[in-house]
């Protein structure tokens, strides 16, 4: 664990509007309020995010993201370009998993303190097919959940629960291979996921011996399983009691892992995207930097 010397005026909250409105306002008027003087910028889009931040890089030297694992997925791209600077996270999302991790709350004093204190924390970076990412990589059930998800007009776990229930119904194993450690699995699955923490969100325990800087990650390979199993799964899920058994299996790794398959849909940190059926994963060379919060456990 590193400490730099930091000031409020090294401080620059960068806030996502798309995430809880009324969780973003009252946060715009803590910021306003507190007894330092603090910078923030509203971006209006990921674009005017990533101009504005390259344009102002030299300026501050801890961002703080206001926004949910989405968001936090689209900070990690820009920043590990700048191994210098420090993020730090006030968590608006719907699941904020990867500030569940990492003790980030919102709590805005208590964070300006923990900045202010200068403990830091270097977060390994995955990758698959070049793109970065700190929290979860999945393909199947999860991703199914995450592009109905994305459709939704309401966020929250409400909606979120409404797209695992119908999911369940709908979603069928898929066929893949996978290439990791000069070992082969070739089956059908439900779920195949990349984990960097122990969590896709809201608690939800896919991986719970993942650490995101533990120089490695945890491949989680779900088979196919009967639709009775699914209650129990998603209570173990919930409580972090998922382990070893006939439908799962947990691997933790360090090297480069490619998955060949015909399913296009997967998400990276929440967020629903497509591709041709090929996902090579790897560790990044690069860390990231974030703030040690008084609640990190890592």
């Amino acid at each position: 664990m590193e400490k730099d010397i930091i000031n409020t005026k090294d401080i620059i909250f960068i806030i996502n509007p798309n995430s809880g409105k009324k969780q973003i306002h009252r946060i715009i008027n803590q910021i306003k309020n507190h007894k330092s003087e603090l910078s923030f910028f509203i971006s209006s889009s990921y674009q005017d995010f990533f101009k504005f931040t390259e344009q102002n890089i030299q300026k501050y030297k801890v961002f703080v993201i206001v926004g949910g694992d989405g968001t936090i997925n689209s900070s990690i791209n820009l920043f590990y370009k700048y191994p210098d600077k420090i993020l730090a996270i006030i968590p608006a999302g719907s699941g904020n998993g990867f500030a569940k991790e990492t003790g980030f709350k919102k709590d805005l004093n208590s964070l300006v303190e923990d900045i202010v204190e200068g403990k830091t924390i270097e977060i390994d970076i995955l990758e698959v097919n070049g793109k970065k990412f700190v929290n979860a990589f999945g393909i199947g059930f999860d991703s199914i959940v995450a592009h109905d998800f994305a459709g939704r007009k309401k966020r929250g776990l409400v909606s979120y629960t409404i797209s695992v229930i119908k999911s369940i119904f709908t979603f069928k194993p898929f066929l893949a291979e996978i290439t990791f450690e000069n070992n082969t699995i070739t089956g059908k699955f439900n779920m195949v996921v990349i984990a960097n923490t122990s969590q896709f969100g809201n608690n939800a325990r896919i991986a719970p011996s993942a650490k995101p800087n533990s120089n490695n990650y945890v491949a989680v390979l779900v088979k196919p399983f009967p639709v009775f199993i699914y209650p129990g799964f998603i209570i173990k899920l919930f409580t972090g009691k998922l382990k070893n058994s006939r439908y799962i299996e947990f691997n933790n790794n360090s090297s480069e892992l490619i998955i060949k398959t015909s399913f296009q849909k997967y998400h990276i940190d929440g967020e629903p995207m497509l591709n041709n059926g090929i996902y090579n994963i790897k560790i990044s060379s690069r860390k990231i930097k974030f703030i040690k919060t008084k609640s990190c456990k890592l």
